[in-house]
């Protein structure tokens, strides 16, 4: 398992539709990881994906401590949170740009909060 990140140019559409532009002065950009450990479920390669991805979901006996409601779910003032961070600091959804993403992404369906 490893982990992979990028920096791209997103000027044209992830920036107030072009209107703030990157501040390319600041390169080079950095990205570091520290004190990153991985506890995930194991997915054997030799099954496939939908059968990998159930057993590595929630389920009843919520098997996995990323499954309980403390890590999984926002509580009530979680979810204003969330809805006041969106409200005053959110520049661009994808989730919501149906002339890009016609169809919604699949990870945009799983939690509407």
């Amino acid at each position: 398992m490893g982990v992979y990140s990028s920096i791209w140019n997103a000027d044209d559409w992830a920036t107030q539709g072009g209107l703030i532009k990157t501040d390319w002065s600041h390169a080079p950009f950095v990205a570091s990881y520290q004190g990153f450990d991985i506890n995930a479920c194991q997915c054997n390669d030799t099954v496939a994906w939908s059968d990998n991805a159930k057993k590595c979901s929630s389920s009843a006996e919520r098997q996995f401590w990323w499954d309980t409601p403390a890590v999984a779910e926002l509580n009530l003032h979680q979810s204003h949170q969330l809805l006041w961070v969106r409200a005053n600091h959110m520049i661009y959804n994808y989730c919501t740009d149906k002339s890009r993403f016609p169809v919604t992404p699949a990870e945009c369906e799983h939690h509407r909060h």
